[in-house]
């Protein structure tokens, strides 16, 4: 594995210059693929009033002799006096006669699991305002980002599951030339180079199919496969490979695979209009729906907590009609989109924000249950308990929107009764989480029911009762619309030993004599749509002995 490193490491110049990417001032400026190289680039330097070559040799050189040398170079300098430089003269001075010393990136912002290398040393732990030295190499895992801050102020931001080696990290002259040469492996970075616009600032980031020579523009780069990708966002950047070059201008990218020129530029998408999407989740996985776009292939979605994307908490890539992602803690966040075309260009950013609120999470309701016809005055109320709830919010209303609550309780456990009789009528109720720390979470599903009393007693004091030795006859008045009687006849006060039970549409109720003695006669309504019975009347009633047996014992006499 080492040793496979080190052949990595070798042969990686070579590899990576196989395509080349460079950033012009001047979007109409060929690209000349001959004199791209992985050498570092020559210091412009500018002549001021009183300076003279040697002086310069003196204050920048390493060996402050070599003005010698740079006044030889006729071809770019053209020195005749090295005592009598004329001021504005630009010289191009090799950086191999420049004193040199090393520069360190700063990891400005780290996300999730970021791991750093030095070498073929072991991974360790990045974090954030780590200083690092050429030679490293910087790794963000999935749903991971760093941010790194380079010596010429350029702003490096990778997203989750990159691989970028700090290659070289050098200052020339005391800190006036930076050069700096970064090799992205895999993943993407999105580059703002030399922010202020100060000269003698040279970035190149390579991949294993492109090289990037920046002078000041923001841009993409990404590499996955054998294909990098380049979007520019500001600025022009030249394209070159396979002897073919293009111009890039803001706004348009292009791609190329290893050992095919770069396709022609082509304008990247506009940034989609997110402006229905939804700004409040209450419930979790997160779900945007994607808006319809021309030429839009599929999508990029990246969370963060603000604009700056310096930790990007979430990403993922759909080509589904939504993008969803599964959590995140309640809070404010920014989803930046972005529509991919058909070679697979990220087009301009769209930026919606977005707040989180779902925990603690809301109970599952369990009784009176959706659409259910309560019968009760107080029904008992119960549901699911939730483990990070300490308490529970509940109403009951009227109104769908629960704007005046008739009960609005906070209870423990996962049940509740009401203190008092429900109105008539289609309710509502809800139910919320409440934390050990008293922080309340979002309000669960609304839970619909209807509560219709249940029937009244039944009148048995209008009702005829005939009872002879072989049959008991109740007659009653015809009962309410929709109601039945029901009666039941028992050998105890509590109806708990039924001997005989019957139904009467009209109040007509017969049964067969049970024979002599005491028993109970109970009479409700029942409710014939759901078969709710209401509270039974009860009546003690008597059941006159046979005559029968006068004329068994009349029957010998009479013989």
């Amino acid at each position: 594995m080492k040793l496979a490193r080190q052949l990595r490491r070798f042969f990686a110049p070579a590899f990576f210059a196989a395509f080349f990417v460079a950033i012009l001032p001047d979007a109409a400026r060929a690209v000349d693929s001959e004199k791209v190289d992985d050498k570092s680039p020559d210091w412009l330097y500018t002549v001021r009033p009183g300076d003279t070559l040697i002086g310069i040799g003196e204050h920048y050189f390493a060996q402050p002799q070599a003005w010698r040398t740079i006044q030889k170079v006729q071809r770019d300098n053209r020195i005749a006096d090295p005592h009598r430089l004329v001021p504005g003269t630009v010289l191009r001075i090799p950086v191999s006669v420049l004193r040199r010393a090393p520069a360190q990136a700063t990891l400005e912002a780290a996300s999730g699991a970021v791991r750093w290398r030095a070498g073929d040393g072991a991974w360790q732990e990045a974090g954030t305002g780590q200083k690092l030295d050429s030679g490293t190499e910087l790794e963000t895992a999935e749903n991971a980002s760093a941010v790194l801050r380079l010596a010429d102020g350029s702003r490096l931001a990778l997203t989750p599951g990159s691989t970028v080696l700090l290659d070289a990290l050098t200052l020339y002259a005391g800190g006036l030339m930076a050069d700096t040469r970064l090799r992205l492996q895999r993943g993407q970075a999105e580059i703002s180079a030399n922010p202020a616009k100060r000269g003698n600032r040279h970035l190149r980031i390579l991949t294993p199919s492109a090289q990037a020579v920046v002078r000041g523009t923001r841009f993409r780069v990404g590499f996955e496969t054998d294909t990098t990708r380049e979007e520019t966002l500001e600025g022009a950047v030249g394209v070159a490979a396979a002897g073919t070059s293009v111009n890039v201008p803001g706004g348009r990218g292009t791609l190329a695979r290893a050992g095919e020129a770069p396709l022609p530029p082509v304008a990247l998408l506009a940034a989609a209009d997110v402006s229905s999407l939804p700004g409040r989740f209450e419930q979790l996985p997160l779900r945007f729906p994607l808006p319809a776009m021309a030429g839009a292939q599929s999508w990029v979605g990246q969370v963060a907590p603000d604009e700056r994307f310096d930790r990007i908490l979430l990403q993922k890539t759909t080509s589904a009609a939504a993008l969803a992602f599964s959590d995140l803690p309640n809070g404010d966040y920014v989803l930046r989109l972005r529509a991919l075309d058909g070679n697979g260009l990220q087009g301009r950013d769209a930026l919606h924000r977005f707040t989180v609120f779902a925990r603690p999470f809301p109970p599952g309701l369990d009784s009176p249950g959706q659409a259910a016809k309560v019968r009760a005055a107080q029904p008992p109320f119960a549901w699911t308990p939730v483990r990070a709830a300490a308490r529970y919010r509940l109403q009951v209303a009227r109104q769908a929107d629960f704007s005046r609550p008739l009960h609005d309780s906070v209870v423990e456990g996962g049940a509740w009764q009401p203190p008092a009789a429900l109105p008539e009528g289609k309710l509502y109720w809800r139910v919320a989480s409440i934390s050990a720390g008293a922080e309340q979470g979002p309000w669960g599903a609304t839970g619909a029911f209807s509560y219709s009393a249940a029937p009244g007693a039944a009148d048995l004091g209008r009702a005829a009762l005939k009872i002879d030795t072989d049959r008991i006859a109740l007659n009653l008045p015809s009962p309410p619309d929709g109601m039945a009687y029901e009666a039941m006849l028992a050998a105890d006060t509590e109806l708990a030993q039924v001997l005989a039970q019957t139904q009467s549409a009209d109040g007509q109720i017969e049964f067969a004599s049970p024979g002599h003695g005491s028993y109970t006669l109970g009479v409700r309504l029942v409710d014939k749509s759901d078969n709710t019975p209401g509270p039974a009347a009860i009546q003690k009633i008597e059941v006159p002995a046979s005559r029968l047996w006068w004329l068994l014992v009349l029957l010998p006499l009479m013989l």
